[in-house]
């Protein structure tokens, strides 16, 4: 089963299953893409700090 936590200044954002996939797929299809990223990708952690 695929979680996905999205946070905005700490908070949740509650995300629909529509988003979840969305984002799921749009890192996988980013990632697949890019050099020195295993195969086996089994967790993401992404944190952007503006």
């Amino acid at each position: 089963m695929t979680e996905v936590v999205l946070k905005v200044n700490e908070k949740d954002v509650p995300l629909n299953d529509f988003m979840e996939e969305m984002l799921t797929n749009l890192l996988l299809g980013y990632l697949k893409t890019a050099k020195e990223i295993p195969d086996d990708i089994n967790s993401i952690k992404i944190e952007i700090n503006l």
